[in-house]
């Protein structure tokens, strides 16, 4: 099998250990402290635990998740970029997403508390889904 397809087969499994619905997947987040902003791929929660647990491998450089699909951006074994990686999101997972973005979790939503006070992210309400559709 190769790497990329390893990879993305090891995002399915992570994304699919999150819950067998919503609420599980919420909690799941939860329990692991994660928070995130409404309507930004970036900063999903889903996003921010994906980059906590993936951030050690030096394959990848950044990940976006949209209403249906993770984006990851790859780095070759040189550093240098590789393209992109899409895996679609399981059921869910997407639920969830469309749900925190309309504010259904709102003890997940990101503060100056829970990110330490670093506000170079994007602001709530800010837009910015289509690079991961």
């Amino acid at each position: 099998m190769s790497e990329y397809r390893q990879l993305k087969r090891q995002v399915g499994e992570l994304l699919t250990a999150l819950g067998p619905g919503p609420e599980d997947v919420a909690s799941t987040l939860v329990a692991q402290r994660v928070s995130g902003l409404p309507r930004s791929n970036q900063y999903c929660p889903v996003a921010c635990y994906l980059r906590a647990v993936l951030g050690a491998d030096p394959r990848i450089r950044s990940v976006a998740v949209g209403p249906c699909t993770v984006v990851l951006g790859i780095n070759r074994s040189d550093g240098r970029p590789a393209g992109r990686l899409m895996a679609q999101l399981p059921k869910p997972v997407r639920q969830f997403v469309v749900a925190f973005d309309h504010l259904a979790f709102p003890g997940m939503l990101r503060t100056a508390e829970t990110d330490g006070g670093d506000r170079d992210h994007q602001r709530i309400g800010e837009k910015d889904h289509a690079v991961a559709q």
